[in-house]
């Protein structure tokens, strides 16, 4: 009896499979994992302990530098045809170096941020708009933000300023880690 000729095994393809990346821990990687830093919000050094946490765990893990970003507010409103003289100006800004000098103390002494590379941003503006637009401009790899629901002063701010993890994880464009 005669077999019928089999078909012929089709050669192994010579080009290697795509190795994942990997962290400097050796923890793998996602093959979609953006390029730049975790971006973290901060705000006070004591408000945002777990979410500055998270996001330290985040970058050592991933090998990543953090970017944290301290959104300032203003003291004086901005309304429309106000043009405040630069006293005022000069004023507001002091007061904010002295929060930011503050901050960075506050978060280096901490210990949180111990063996972590990380960076602090201020800028003005919306918490939630800012945190994406500098995300968005760095390429970040994760965005981790808090979210309070401690009782009624933070129901009335969020009231009146809305909430920026509801705005980041609205505008997504990238991974968002929300912690409470």
């Amino acid at each position: 009896m005669n077999a019928a000729p089999l078909d012929p095994v089709p050669a192994a393809d010579p080009t290697p499979a795509p190795v994942p990346a990997a962290s400097p821990n050796g923890i793998p990687l996602p093959r979609d994992m953006r390029s730049g830093p975790i971006v973290a919000g901060v705000d006070d050094a004591l408000a945002c302990g777990r979410p500055l946490r998270a996001a330290a765990f985040l970058a050592l893990a991933t090998g990543k530098p953090l970017l944290l970003v301290h959104v300032r507010r203003r003291a004086m409103p901005m309304v429309e045809g106000y043009v405040p003289i630069p006293e005022e100006i000069g004023a507001n800004d002091q007061a904010e170096n002295e929060v930011e000098a503050e901050l960075v103390a506050a978060l280096t002494a901490s210990g949180d941020l111990t063996g972590v590379t990380w960076e602090l941003v201020s800028t003005t503006g919306e918490a939630g708009a800012e945190l994406v637009r500098i995300a968005e401009e760095r390429d970040a790899a994760c965005v981790v933000v808090g979210k309070r629901h401690t009782g009624f002063s933070d129901l009335l701010h969020r009231i009146a300023s809305g909430s920026v993890s509801r705005a980041v994880v609205a505008r997504q464009k990238f991974p968002v880690l929300v912690v409470p």
